[in-house]
């Protein structure tokens, strides 16, 4: 993975293509159509699978990432779209189900990039993102997109509280959409690491951990509102713009 910042939009639409074709290689016909709806969104037709899988663990796992790193930054440039008016305005509507629609698609890339034994994250996975495989740790590698997210997601809920104080359709798909990749990130910790620390940090139980964000990340959202805790389990939300 590699940052630049020659010509931003079409190095990430290419992104998105490339990602969404390597990974579209092993996931289930219903994860396929959840990132194509993703591509969608983008101004992009679908692509062929690309070639056979990957063949090990660890080549999936690098690869669902590349993806989800890709729709972060999509769902960044999403939000910033819903916001791009005057102060006082209520966010756009379309941008914001676009961002609910690639947030669901990051949720479905999580969890079909763990399709494999918990073992084999402990013996091989985990391994390959720690020093001195990843100089910098590999949840470091993602740290300035989360960052740009979780900015994203303030500016949205102070620019929605200020203009809609009771809540729309929208709004709801986008707060669903974010609890699923909640669901997805603690459901693969929960397998994986279970109340041990994941490499990010911030905490010796994970688990503790992603709750506790996931509240955060819920309340930027509707900072006006007393929300009650991001549920652990639940069915994702259907999405489809109307």
């Amino acid at each position: 993975m590699a940052r630049t910042s020659c010509d931003p939009a079409r190095t990430l639409l290419r992104a998105l293509l490339r990602t969404t074709a390597e990974v579209s290689a092993w996931v289930s016909e219903d994860t396929r159509a959840v990132l194509h709806t993703a591509l969608t969104v983008c101004g992009l037709s679908a692509p062929a699978p690309a070639g056979t899988p990957p063949g090990t663990s660890v080549a999936r796992w690098e690869a669902g990432h590349r993806l989800f790193f890709a729709l972060t930054a999509a769902t960044v440039v999403a939000l910033r779209d819903a916001t791009a008016r005057p102060v006082g305005r209520h966010p756009g509507p379309a941008a914001t189900w676009d961002a609910a629609v690639l947030l669901r698609a990051s949720a479905a890339a999580m969890e079909a990039t763990a399709s494999f034994a918990p073992h084999v994250y402990e013996r091989e996975v985990r391994p390959s993102m720690e020093p001195p495989e990843e100089r910098d740790g590999f949840s470091g590698l993602w740290s300035a997109d989360h960052r740009a997210l979780v900015r994203q997601l303030g500016i949205w809920g102070r620019a929605h509280a200020g203009s809609c104080p009771k809540g729309c359709v929208a709004g709801s798909a986008l707060r669903a959409a974010l609890a699923d990749v909640h669901v997805a990130h603690h459901g693969i910790c929960a397998r994986f690491v279970g109340r041990g620390p994941s490499l990010l940090g911030g905490g010796a139980d994970a688990l503790h951990t992603l709750d506790r964000l996931a509240v955060s990340r819920s309340r930027m959202l509707r900072p006006d509102v007393a929300l009650p805790p991001v549920p652990r389990c639940r069915k994702a939300a259907d999405l489809r713009r109307r």
